[in-house]
């Protein structure tokens, strides 16, 4: 990613941007320290991770500045940024539309909206297709020894967990994430719309067991590929979507 965004523009290594859901800073912190934005100012609601994220900035402090604030305000400034930088954080906003004019009203002319995310059903309602697809490659192409869990038990299936179950978990879950996609495509110019994946490698490969899959193991990097190559033959043939999105946009 760091090498795709050294060759975007406007010059997002002199860009001053915004972070919006920055958590303890360690991504923002990464972007400056590998030139790929010139100063971030992050925000996120956790006051906690705020002053986290500031104590570390260290020897970038003058380039890094984290503050306590809602994005879903959309509160973000006047003409104040180049890039609005957003990894895994649209997809907590309800507000999408105080934030997209937010966005608007904060961005330069030519600035950009730079974003990581999940594009996927909102409150993780998994389709039909997609468990099925999940569920049978569990089945059939991954071994039960992939399959076990830390405390013994074993992924047997993938199931859809309700919208208010979802809730409970994270009240800001995935809350209109299905509508991030075309609400950008709608409102803004974009550049870049590249469709990462995960609709069935996120479900397959479960935090629970995804340290299961060694890179020097052979045969659980030989069922990654076989995955992969179902999940993006799957989408060319329009039976799934695409749940992870790298897009750059900008407003006309």
């Amino acid at each position: 990613m760091f090498d795709f965004l050294r060759g975007c523009g406007p010059a997002f290594d002199r860009a001053h941007a915004l972070s919006l859901c920055a958590g303890d800073g360690t991504f923002e912190k990464l972007l400056v320290e590998h030139g790929i934005l010139g100063s971030v100012v992050g925000i996120d609601l956790a006051d906690g991770r705020v002053r986290e994220a500031n104590e570390r900035s260290g020897e970038l402090a003058d380039r890094l500045r984290y503050e306590v604030a809602d994005a879903n305000r959309g509160d973000y400034g006047l003409a104040s940024y180049d890039v609005l930088f957003a990894k895994a954080a649209l997809h907590h906003i309800a507000e999408l539309e105080s934030m997209m004019q937010g966005m608007r009203r904060a961005l330069r002319p030519g600035g950009r909206l730079v974003t990581l995310d999940f594009f996927g059903p909102n409150r993780f309602q998994w389709t039909d297709a997609q468990l099925a697809a999940v569920n049978g490659f569990l089945r059939d192409e991954v071994p039960l020894a992939l399959r076990r869990r830390a405390d013994g038990s074993t992924v047997e299936f993938v199931q859809r967990q309700t919208p208010e179950e979802v809730a409970r978990i994270d009240p800001s879950e995935a809350v209109r994430s299905g509508e991030l996609h075309g609400l950008i495509r709608q409102q803004m110019q974009v550049d870049y719309d590249f469709a990462i994946g995960g609709t069935l490698l996120n479900l397959i490969f479960d935090s629970s067991i995804v340290n299961n899959f060694a890179l020097e193991d052979e045969r659980a990097m030989q069922v990654v590929d076989r995955a992969y190559a179902l999940e993006r033959e799957l989408m060319r043939r329009g039976e799934i979507g695409c749940d992870f999105r790298l897009m750059i946009a900008r407003f006309a």
